[in-house]
């Protein structure tokens, strides 16, 4: 079949084309991410992620013709990758955060446990404070792992309302912490 008959079957969804866009190029897409992700396995999902994505685009006409299907692919590929490393280094900066903030010990005692237990009942008790606006602020940006923006948006406020906010919370939170002599 030609490239361009099988482009327009591609279009009209056909699902024999589709398997087999997928059985040419998920060899390739994977080796592309295995090559470029070490010590990981998840390729799969990755691969995955790239079809959905190629699949959602067409849809939309975004593919000008059969000639762009290798390229817009791998431009798709590359773009998920980058998000790939992107959540990996948020995930690296949300635990050295977590660990600046807690110095976490792998060896907890039972003293250590109870008093952790009682830190989180006083957070939770100082957190609970706050009026309703800020304990959904911060539900949402540590809990939901919500961006700034995203937050305004659900709330129908602007970013700078929802930083301020967020940002008092917190240095409420950590001055009642200093205040009472509980950390």
């Amino acid at each position: 079949m030609d490239d361009e008959r099988f482009f327009q079957k591609l279009c009209a969804r056909d699902p024999q084309a589709q398997n087999e866009l997928i059985r040419t190029f998920n060899p390739r897409i994977f080796v592309y991410f295995r090559n470029r992700i070490k010590g990981e396995d998840h390729y799969e999902d990755l691969v995955q992620e790239v079809f959905s994505a190629f699949f959602n685009g067409l849809e939309q006409g975004k593919l000008a013709g059969a000639a762009w299907i290798a390229p817009f692919m791998f431009g798709i590929a590359k773009r998920v990758l980058y998000n790939y490393f992107y959540r990996q280094k948020k995930n690296n900066d949300i635990q050295k955060n977590i660990s600046a903030v807690c110095e976490l010990s792998t060896d907890f005692t039972e003293s250590d446990r109870l008093e952790n237990l009682r830190l989180g009942e006083v957070l939770q008790r100082l957190i609970g404070d706050l009026p309703r606006v800020d304990r959904t602020i911060l539900n949402a940006y540590f809990l939901q792992e919500k961006k700034i923006g995203e937050i305004a948006e659900m709330t129908g406020r602007s970013r700078h309302y929802i930083s301020v906010r967020k940002d008092r919370a917190i240095k409420k939170i950590r001055n009642e912490i200093i205040r009472k002599n509980l950390y």
